[in-house]
């Protein structure tokens, strides 16, 4: 019976040893990103059947022994977790991207554009009182020239943003295929480990992390089947990994780029928003990518994510109705699927207004005559030539009134010139015309504007907040389940320390009555 104590005994100080292990190996991790805490599972042993003295009514059992290390994690907790941060990674790209868009309009400023066209009106005011002084025409010049260049420069910063956000979405296809192949080698890893028998908690923690920094870029959902097959899938459904296998994303940019291309007279061949691989926006710049599989080349659906808030900025048009001008030629507003009020939006609004001011301008100033009375129908500003629906990339002051200033028409009348100020004053008139926009004047179309991207900007920062604060209680819960808790890992410790000590004082009991036993029994009397 004493041999069967030390047994006993023995499985005592195992356990606790292991036990110790485990509570050193919490607290090593208290601090490392993505440990889930483990929890040794003991479970008491059965006593062996036997006969005779060992008759069952006798028998104490056989000790302890260790069932399993497990992790203590809750998957509904990491799916919640996983679909917010997703939402939080989208909202986030939004609101950065447009509060940089409202960096560009910079309103209200005075270098904003409503500034910029308000001094070019005021420019006109003063040559409706001084018609014959070239100082003036020199002013009005400069503030034409000021106008276009603010145009110019707003247009070209909303180009170079939307070909830096597909830069950003070609990185995102490269960290998306980077990680899917990183999960599977610790699934491999993982599967290997565990049909040995061997527990890879510390392998489940990476892929856990690498999980959780791939719902960022896209929506994930990741589970385990029967089999103990680790599935990945994005984009609603779509399997990224499966288990070993890897199902990667196309990085060919020859492949990925968007069809885009313009005829002989300058219209866009390439234009179907019906298909995503063609040009979704009049006013896209050329080699845009497409997100699809490298196997099937099928476009992904992608619901949420940074990799969505990219391509909503990048594409979307905000749902505008399609314009036409009286030819049939498309001049501005042009939709795609994508409805969001991204930088075609504000490409396609910059190009309205330097159609109308364009056109406007124009129409009134061509029916004027040059101040030597030499000639009529100039043009105030230069209409595009070639690509005719880019106004804004295109628009600039005349090269007849960049060369001479007798160019600026001040009157309908020759026999008025040098003093007649009747065309100034019709050309003032277009500043209070209700009629160029559906919003109204040329104000009143900014402003819209304007604050249409104040509305949507804080929109975006609101939901970003609000998603970073409903993460960041996802992330308390599941730390306060699966993080390491000092204070309860050195009652662990104080637990296994004392149990092991216990035990041990169990071992030398036995040994003194094995030596009496042994040595000393029989003794008396020799």
């Amino acid at each position: 019976m004493s041999f069967y104590g030390l047994e006993i005994a023995r499985t005592g100080i195992f356990v606790n040893r292991k036990g110790l292990e485990v509570t050193s190996h919490n607290v090593a991790n208290a601090s490392t990103p993505g440990y889930t805490r483990q929890v040794l599972n003991v479970k008491s042993v059965a006593p062996a059947s036997r006969v005779g003295f060992y008759d069952p009514k006798f028998q104490v059992g056989m000790g302890a022994d260790v069932q399993n290390l497990v992790q203590i994690r809750d998957m509904f907790l990491d799916m919640q977790y996983r679909n917010e941060y997703s939402r939080q990674g989208e909202y986030e790209i939004k609101a950065d991207n447009l509060n940089f868009i409202e960096s560009i309009f910079n309103e209200p400023s005075d270098t904003g554009l409503s500034s910029v066209i308000d001094q070019f009106f005021s420019s006109l005011q003063e040559l409706s009182k001084n018609p014959e002084s070239l100082t003036v025409r020199a002013l009005v010049r400069q503030r034409a020239s000021a106008l276009t260049d603010t145009i110019h420069k707003m247009y070209k910063q909303l180009e170079d943003l939307q070909s830096e956000l597909n830069d950003q979405i070609y990185d995102r296809i490269l960290d998306i295929n980077s990680i899917a192949h990183q999960i599977a080698d610790l699934n491999q890893q993982i599967f290997v480990l565990e049909l040995r028998g061997e527990k890879a908690n510390d392998l489940r923690d990476q892929r856990n992390l690498l999980v959780d920094k791939l719902s960022k870029i896209v929506d994930t959902t990741a589970y385990e089947d029967k089999d103990g097959r680790f599935i990945v899938q994005i984009a609603g459904g779509e399997t990224l990994v499966n288990h070993f296998t890897v199902y990667e994303l196309e990085t060919d940019k020859s492949k990925i780029m968007r069809k885009s291309s313009f005829d002989s007279n300058g219209l866009p061949a390439g234009f179907n928003p019906d298909d995503p691989l063609s040009q979704q926006n009049l006013y896209d710049v050329p080699g845009l990518f497409v997100v699809m599989w490298k196997d099937t080349g099928q476009v992904l659906n992608i619901k949420s994510g940074e990799l969505k808030g990219l391509l909503d900025m990048r594409d979307g048009a905000g749902g505008l109705d399609e314009s036409k001008d009286e030819n049939g030629n498309f001049i501005a507003n042009i939709p795609n699927s994508n409805k969001f009020t991204g930088i075609p939006h504000y490409l396609n609004r910059l190009n309205e207004f330097a159609r109308k001011l364009i056109e406007k301008f124009n129409k009134l100033h061509t029916l004027g005559w040059s101040l030597n009375g030499q000639k009529t129908g100039i043009n105030f500003f230069e209409p595009p030539v070639g690509q005719t629906f880019f106004y804004a990339r295109y628009i600039k002051v005349s090269d007849d009134i960049m060369n001479d200033l007798n160019n600026i028409a001040t009157t309908t009348d020759k026999e008025n010139l040098p003093g007649g100020n009747d065309l100034v004053v019709k050309l003032l008139k277009l500043r209070n015309d209700t009629s160029i926009f559906r919003e109204g004047k040329f104000e009143d179309f900014l402003k819209s504007l304007i604050s249409n991207l104040g509305v949507d900007a804080q929109g975006a920062k609101n939901f970003a907040e609000n998603q970073k604060v409903m993460v960041t209680q996802l992330d308390n819960r599941r730390q306060a389940l699966s993080g390491v808790s000092i204070d309860e890992e050195m009652t662990n410790l104080i637990k296994y320390q004392h149990g092991f000590q216990a035990s041990a004082r169990m071992i030398n009991a036995f040994d003194e009555m094995l030596d009496v036993l042994i040595n000393r029994l029989g003794l008396v009397g020799r």
